[in-house]
C-alpha cells in the first residue's frame, strides 16, 4: 500500500530534481557560451546565450527561468539574437510553458525534435568493454581534437550546421579542459569513435555531447562513454546526474539507470529543420 504522504514526498523530490536539473542546464549553457567566446545576457528571469557560431541549437538558446510573459520573452530574444544576425532555440517544457509554445507558433517558429529530461540518482557500473575498445578521458589538446572530430561527425545529421557549431565551440580548450568538466573519447581498434561530456553545476552532473560515429554504432560505445562521464560527475560530488535525451537515445540511458522527469518541445527558427 502506498500512503498519501509517500506520494507527496516522491512528487516533491521529483519537482526538486526537475528544478535543479533545469538550473544546471542553464549554468552549463552559460558557461559553455562564455568559455567559447560567446555572449550571455540574464535579465528578469530570462537567460539568453549565444555561442561563437550562429547555428541555432543548444548554445544559442533562450530559457525562461522566471514568469516573464511569453510575448516579452520572444521580443527580447529577437532583440538579442537579431542584433547578432542569427536565430535561436527556445526551450519549452511540455505541459508547463503552453503560453510560450503558442507564442512561438504564432511567430512561425518550427518545432524541434522532442527532448526528454532524464536523471540518475547513482553512478552506473562501467560496462565491460568488448575487445578493441578503450575509454580515454580528455586531458590534452590531442584528446580535445579527437572529441571535437567525433562529436561533429556523430551529430552531423541532427541539424544543419550543428557539426560546424561543435567545431567552433570545442576549438576553445577551456570548454572541455576545466576542473568541473570531464570529456571522454571511446576508441575502437585505435580509432576515436564515441564521446560524452560532463559538467558539474548546481551539484548536478550534466551529461551532453554524447555522439558516436555512424560506422561505429550499435557496439555499445555510446553507453560506455555516457557511463564514464556520469561516473566522473559522481566522483566530483554530484547529487545526481541529468541529461536531455532524444527518443532514439533513451534506451541507452535507461540501461544506465536514468529515468524521465520532464519533456521539452523546443522551437527553432522558421525554416530550420532537422535533416
Amino acid at each position: 500500500m502506498t500512503l498519501a504522504g509517500d506520494r507527496d514526498r516522491k512528487i516533491s523530490v521529483n519537482d526538486e530534481m526537475v528544478d535543479r536539473s533545469r538550473r544546471a542546464l542553464a549554468e552549463v549553457l552559460k558557461e559553455t557560451a562564455l568559455r567559447c567566446g560567446g555572449q550571455v545576457r540574464e535579465e528578469d528571469g530570462l537567460l539568453l546565450v549565444a555561442a561563437n557560431h550562429p547555428c541555432p541549437v543548444l548554445v544559442n538558446s533562450v530559457l525562461r527561468m522566471g514568469a516573464m510573459e511569453s510575448e516579452e520573452v520572444l521580443r527580447r530574444a529577437q532583440a538579442f539574437f537579431g542584433g547578432l544576425g542569427r536565430g535561436w532555440e527556445t526551450w519549452i517544457r511540455d505541459g508547463v510553458d503552453a503560453d510560450l509554445e503558442m507564442a512561438a507558433r504564432g511567430q512561425g517558429m518550427a518545432v524541434a525534435p522532442d527532448l526528454v529530461g532524464m536523471v540518475a540518482a547513482t553512478a552506473p557500473d562501467l560496462p565491460e568493454p568488448r575487445p578493441g575498445v578503450e575509454v580515454r578521458r580528455v586531458t590534452d589538446l590531442q584528446g580535445l581534437q579527437e572529441f571535437r572530430m567525433v562529436a561533429a561527425d556523430g551529430l552531423r545529421e541532427e541539424a544543419p550546421g550543428l557539426s560546424d557549431l561543435i567545431h567552433a565551440v570545442f576549438s576553445e580548450p577551456r570548454v572541455l579542459l576545466a576542473p568541473d568538466t570531464a570529456g571522454f573519447v571511446v576508441r575502437y581498434w585505435g580509432q576515436p569513435a564515441s564521446t560524452a561530456m560532463m559538467m558539474l553545476k548546481e551539484d548536478v552532473a550534466w551529461i551532453g555531447w554524447v555522439a558516436t560515429r555512424p560506422y561505429s554504432r550499435r557496439l555499445g560505445l555510446g553507453l560506455l562513454a555516457t557511463s564514464a562521464a556520469t561516473r566522473a560527475g559522481f566522483d566530483l560530488g554530484a547529487k545526481f546526474a541529468s541529461l536531455e535525451a532524444t527518443e532514439m537515445g533513451m534506451p541507452v540511458y535507461l540501461r544506465l539507470g536514468y529515468r524521465e522527469i520532464v519533456r521539452y518541445r523546443n522551437y527553432w527558427p522558421s525554416g530550420f529543420v532537422r535533416y
